[in-house]
């Protein structure tokens, strides 16, 4: 099976409790979004998809069980946006690309090959013009996109992105959701956690919300993000309504 099957997920640190008894799949093509009040299990869980942190249960990726496999081999499946990352160097912006690489290179330097990938990527997400540009001078957005084209010259079956959104203006945060769509559309499973439930709705397949470590609801927008489940999860009653297809939440006060 291509993308992610969990089942049976738990995490503790030490006798606190933090994810309990997770079970759910992400098929090749589709979007996941992650959905949870601070402290719901999101970033837990994303790194236990990532083996970043080890859980109890079953994680296949891409048919494969993930705590069998060594760094490499799961670098070659999985791609990792973190929420938090501050460059701290000014490598230009298609050598910050190119490590992406790392896991197919073994001891060797990166190849022409590598580069030419790194720089298709570049030109898919319309960043070429920022390919020599030092890392370190980049606006909010196009870092978030730079680090997505890094996991994506990894060529991975799974894409992870935690609140790939955050700290972004609305047309950044459009911008990005566009990406990973198209991303999307090419085959790769996408897992993104998120804060705003509106825009999980217009660009997911699914959804799993969270509250406490544990499932309140998983599967399509319309089934899980009902004023029942909002008022549950976040304490707040919504209004719904639905165009094109697509479903939007008001505050009511």
């Amino acid at each position: 099976m291509s993308g992610v099957k969990v089942r049976s997920l738990r995490f503790s640190y030490g006798k606190n409790i933090v994810l309990e008894d997770l079970s759910f799949e992400v098929d090749e093509g589709e979007i996941l979004t992650i959905l949870g009040p601070n402290g719901s299990g999101k970033t837990t869980l994303l790194k236990c998809l990532n083996r970043l942190l080890k859980p109890k249960g079953s994680v296949l990726i891409d048919s494969f069980e993930i705590s069998k496999l060594n760094e490499k081999e799961l670098a070659k499946l999985v791609g990792y946006v973190p929420q938090i990352h501050s460059p701290a160097f000014p490598y230009k912006v298609v050598d910050v690309v190119v490590s992406g690489r790392t896991p197919h290179l073994g001891l060797s330097i990166p190849t022409r090959k590598d580069y030419e990938l790194a720089y298709d990527v570049l030109g898919r997400l319309g960043l070429s013009h920022l390919a020599d540009k030092p890392y370190t001078q980049l606006s909010g957005g196009e870092l978030r996109l730079v680090l997505i084209a890094r996991a994506l010259v990894q060529q991975p079956k799974v894409l992870l992105l935690d609140e790939p959104t955050s700290h972004l203006d609305l047309r950044n945060r459009v911008l990005v959701l566009k990406v990973l769509r198209e991303i999307a559309r090419e085959g790769i499973a996408v897992v993104m956690s998120e804060h705003d439930p509106n825009l999980a709705s217009i660009f997911s397949d699914k959804v799993l919300l969270m509250c406490k470590g544990k499932i309140v609801g998983y599967g399509r927008v319309q089934d899980v993000l009902t004023r029942e489940n909002i008022a549950k999860v976040y304490g707040v009653k919504v209004e719904i309504f639905e165009r094109n297809g697509k479903r939007y939440m008001f505050p009511i006060f």
